[in-house]
Parts: structure tokens; C-alpha cells; sequence
């Protein structure tokens, strides 16, 4: 069933980095929103965002990220944690390594 000419919609721009995984849960959080109302077509242009521009294109070891990003793999580790949370509060399943 198409909408109406002059029914309301909603147009959102999304900037994400496909990798982040709080963008993940806003993705899904996006979804579950716009299915509160079937009635409101919700048109989303998703825009892309680097969040780490500085890793070259072969990549790097992931430790040697870790602690770049995050100044330890134990600190990426709680903020691993609490994003996990977030996401069974009412979201993706969220796994991180």
C-alpha cells in the first residue's frame, strides 16, 4: 500500500561508520522507532562516516589498535562491556573480541 500524496513522512540522514558498534544499536533503535508507526513512511539516507581515518588500508594489529584507540586492551574492554549492555537493554546482540 503506497502513501498518500500529502500523508506525513519523516526523512532522517543517519551518519554512520559501519564498524561503530553504538551506530549498530542506533541503527536498530532507528528501525524499532520507525515501526512504532506504519502509518508515517520513513525515508533514511545513511551517510557514511570514517571514525578511524588514521588506520592505513592494509590495517593494523589489533592490540596495537586497542591501545591506540583506547590506551589498553583492558580499558577496551570495559567500554566493550558496557556497549554489550546497551545493546541487550533492547537490541542487536553485540559480540566483541
Amino acid at each position: 500500500m503506497s502513501a498518500q500524496p500529502d500523508a506525513p513522512s519523516m526523512h532522517v540522514d543517519v551518519v554512520s561508520d559501519v564498524v561503530c558498534p553504538w551506530c549498530y544499536i542506533g541503527k536498530h533503535r532507528l528501525e524499532m522507532a520507525a515501526a512504532l508507526t506504519p502509518e508515517m513512511p520513513v525515508e533514511v539516507n545513511w551517510r557514511a562516516f570514517f571514525l578511524n581515518p588514521w588506520i592505513p588500508r592494509e590495517g593494523v594489529d589489533r592490540l596495537t589498535y586497542l591501545e591506540t584507540k583506547f590506551g589498553s586492551s583492558e580499558r577496551y574492554a570495559a567500554i566493550a562491556e558496557r556497549v554489550a549492555g546497551r545493546g541487550r537493554d533492547r537490541g542487536p546482540s553485540l559480540r566483541h573480541r
